[in-house]
């Protein structure tokens, strides 16, 4: 996959099929479009091409420093899917104020057409852009003949009667069921960071922990609690528990950590990246009375992680 950062760099030399839009988590409903922007472009020779802005457009234009938006995917979370998706160019703008006040027509003909050479462009049921989001489905067609392309519409999916959206994911990944945002995205939801030096209180349990730094901020974290986890480290898979809390039975408060123990697995890895993928949320974090009591809960969430 071609990866163009910046309008910049971009030539109309390629005839494109493209489609536009933030595409936090690709999720099914983005794996739907995906899928018809790629079967368009094969059948009419054209290059299949997604362009996505950086940061998060909510992010830029929050009305308040109160306001936060957690992300479901990075941008480099978003390169690694796509290329596995088969889009053959990816476009990553950069999203400012100045560039969200361009109209929707200012942005079809100087980015899509002058820019991108659009001859085809697929769309979300409910997908809006440019200034005051008047850039939907109804106002393109307007403009099909015009600039000459071809405009395509994708209906949503829908499971158990709710509309898979990123909006319905973050609510069901801030309340833990991961479970249920692993069917919307349709892989476990990941979380990847740096290991950094902790306190050493779970090699004195026997249960070894990787602490984890991400220093993207805006990536949404689950909700505390022990969780059942791949870890992936250096290609290789292991099977894990994961922490997310402030450890209430040693009295600690402050920021959650979010600590790893992966089974079978003894190397040094300080400094070095992991990438943790939820499977099933095992239970609250639980203040113990007793550090007996929470390793003896440890060896249970163990077995349990091991079974899935």
């Amino acid at each position: 996959m071609e990866i163009i950062s910046g309008l910049e760099y971009l030539k109309s030399d390629r005839r494109c099929a493209v489609t536009i839009g933030t595409f936090d988590g690709l999720h099914l409903g983005h794996k739907k479009i995906i899928e018809k922007l790629n079967n368009i472009a094969s059948e009419k020779n054209l290059c299949s091409t997604l362009l996505t802005f950086d940061p998060h457009p909510k992010i830029v234009l929050k009305q308040s420093d109160d306001f936060h938006i957690a992300i479901l995917t990075t941008l480099d979370e978003k390169k690694k899917i796509l290329t596995e998706m088969g889009i053959n160019r990816l476009v990553v703008i950069e999203f400012n104020r100045a560039f969200a006040s361009q109209s929707y027509e200012q942005f079809v003909k100087h980015v899509l057409i002058e820019k991108i050479g659009a001859q085809a462009i697929v769309v979300g049921y409910d997908h809006a852009f440019g200034k005051d989001r008047k850039g939907n489905f109804d106002n393109l067609k307007l403009l099909c003949d015009r600039y000459s392309f071809d405009l395509h519409k994708v209906d949503p999916i829908e499971i158990n009667g709710e509309i898979i959206s990123s909006s319905l994911i973050r609510r069901a990944i801030s309340e833990g069921d991961v479970v249920a945002a692993g069917k919307y995205l349709g892989r476990y939801y990941s979380y990847s960071g740096k290991v950094i030096p902790g306190d050493s209180r779970g090699k004195g349990l026997h249960f070894p922990t990787a602490n984890i730094y991400n220093s993207n901020q805006n990536k949404q974290i689950p909700a505390s609690g022990v969780y059942a986890v791949d870890v992936v480290y250096k290609d290789s898979t292991y099977k894990g528990m994961l922490n997310i809390g402030n450890r209430p039975t040693f009295g600690l408060r402050g920021d959650y950590t979010i600590e790893v123990h992966i089974h079978n697995f003894d190397n040094e890895i300080y400094n070095e990246n992991l990438t943790v993928f939820f499977k099933k949320r095992l239970r609250n974090e639980i203040k113990f009375d007793s550090v007996d009591a929470l390793v003896a809960q440890l060896e249970i969430d163990k077995q349990n992680s091991l079974k899935l």
